[in-house]
């Protein structure tokens, strides 16, 4: 059974509420009712088991019945994508969230087709990060931050002990696998569909960002996004 997130405001004295949409899917999609057992969790790292006490006409009240800690990577990977159309997107941040990506920046290079997110789109997104991390018994929630612009992250990372992947299509030599090490954060670049910029690629190597290829096959963004997040995952977890 997934666990269901509830904001944290929510969880206080041994006793929880359900509100607004998790309330409709909890009552009328899953159809809990006066007595059942479910667990829930606040997305930040606390996971709880607990029982409905109250199913009224738009909240539901329970009492938390016992709590453990899930253990927080102490790794990070955040993942500097370019915004693919349409559901594909939906997808990237649904498979980014279950492998255990600690963030998804939507980042604008100079090919890029999507430029802007509106405000419901990232709030639409952050719904699909909660749902995946249910699924998932993630700890806590994936953020969706609002999209930036290549040349303006670059200027603002952190190069202390963090780790800049950039998988490009022309690099031939240099895998994931030579480049990765034991950084505490590591952060992967994914370029539009039409492809880094020559300015994008010196700007990267100015400032020490390691190229790496991906193979010969030319990937799509969300495709590309999550091969090199599950490499990148899979080395410092082991």
């Amino acid at each position: 059974m997934p666990h269901f997130y509830i904001n944290p405001k929510d969880i206080k004295d041994n006793s929880f509420i359900v509100k607004d949409e998790q309330f409709h899917y909890l009552s009328t999609v899953r159809r809990f009712s006066v007595g059942d057992e479910i667990n829930i969790f606040d997305g930040l790292g606390n996971s709880y088991k607990a029982r409905i006490d109250v199913v009224g006409k738009k909240q539901i009240k329970g009492t938390i019945l016992s709590s453990k800690t899930l253990v927080l990577p102490n790794k990070k990977v955040s993942l500097y994508t370019a915004i693919p159309k349409g559901e594909r997107f939906d997808w990237l941040i649904e498979k980014a969230s279950e492998i255990g990506i600690s963030r998804i920046v939507p980042t604008i290079y100079t090919r890029s087709v999507i430029k802007e997110l509106s405000t419901n789109k990232i709030e639409r997104y952050k719904k699909i990060s909660i749902s995946a991390s249910s699924q998932s018994w993630r700890a806590d929630i994936m953020p969706i931050e609002t999209p930036k612009k290549f040349s303006e992250i670059v200027e603002t990372l952190n190069q202390k002990n963090t780790l800049n992947i950039l998988p490009y299509e022309s690099e031939e030599k240099d895998t994931i696998y030579k480049v990765v090490e034991n950084n505490k954060h590591i952060n992967i670049f994914i370029g539009p569909e039409g492809g880094f910029d020559n300015m994008e690629i010196s700007l990267a190597l100015k400032n020490n960002f390691k190229i790496v290829t991906l193979g010969k096959n030319i990937l799509r963004v969300e495709t590309a996004g999550i091969v090199a997040s599950s490499v990148v995952l899979t080395m410092i977890n082991n």
